[in-house]
This record gives structure tokens, sequence and C-alpha cells, in this order.
């Protein structure tokens, strides 16, 4: 069962004076990655607010081999966020700390798709599927981090 976060940004007047705001909350555990709640941080995100949902990674089989050998994660982009900077990523946890997984990176203001690593034969890893989103300027006004999930690639 994957489980998803979601960030709101707040727009408009809010963004322009400076106080964009978000929150991350945790949904309830959905029966397939496709399936997400967002919540809007802000009466004025309700409106016109851009939605990032990140998602639980998990390990799936997406080969003819029969054996699970891919890390996933999900993104989704919610209402209005062609104005919007929107980024994702999966992550593992070694002894140094966490590392980004170099070719699951995601930019963009639209969608919804799989970020995936072919992790067969690399270990035991801890994986989370990280999130922010960008308004407007280089600063960060929201950002959502899934839960994380260890299991052997």
């Amino acid at each position: 069962m994957k489980t998803s976060l979601t960030v709101a940004t707040a727009v408009g007047a809010a963004l322009l004076m400076g106080a964009g705001t978000a929150a991350a909350r945790p949904a309830a555990p959905s029966p397939a990655p496709a399936v997400a709640t967002t919540v809007a941080a802000a009466p004025q995100a309700a409106a016109a607010g851009c939605y990032l949902a990140v998602y639980t990674p998990w390990k799936e089989n997406v080969s003819p081999t029969g054996v699970s050998d891919h890390a996933r994660g999900k993104y989704r982009t919610v209402n209005n966020c062609s104005g919007w900077y929107n980024t994702a990523l999966l992550q593992y946890h070694r002894w140094d700390g966490w590392n980004r997984i170099a070719g699951t990176e995601w930019v963009g203001n639209r969608g919804m798709s799989y970020l995936q690593w072919k992790c067969q034969g690399k270990g035991t890893f801890t994986y989370r599927t990280k999130g922010s989103v960008r308004g407007g300027s280089p600063a960060r006004v929201g950002w959502a981090t899934s839960s994380e999930r260890r299991f052997t690639c």
C-alpha cells in the first residue's frame, strides 16, 4: 500500500507579499498509487493553488524476468501548475546519509508519472521520494518528503 504526502502552495497576493505558505500532511493510505488526497494550506490556495503529491517508494517487477527489480516512486501535480516550477526525485539512505538516485529526477509544471531505478543486486536500502514547488522566484515555497520504506533489491 502506498501513502502520499501533499504540498499545497499559496498563490496570488500571498506570494507577491512574500508570505507563501505550505503544509505537508500524510493522507490516508491509498489502495493504488494513482490515488492521493490533497490538502490546502491556506484559503488562497484552494482556488488556484498548485499541489505536488509524492508517494512512498515501493519495489516492483517492471521487466519480463519475473524478479522485483525496480525501486519506484510517484509524483503528481494537481490544479493550476503552469506558472510553477516543480521537482521530484527518488533518494536512498546509506551509512553516509541520504543520496539522490541519479536519473530519477523530474522537473516541470504538469504531470503524473513514476520515478524508477533498476536496483537489482544493489543491496538493502531505505527509500523515499522528495518533491518541491517553487513559484516566480528561486525561493522554495513548498516541499514534501514521502514516508520511508526499506527493502532489498
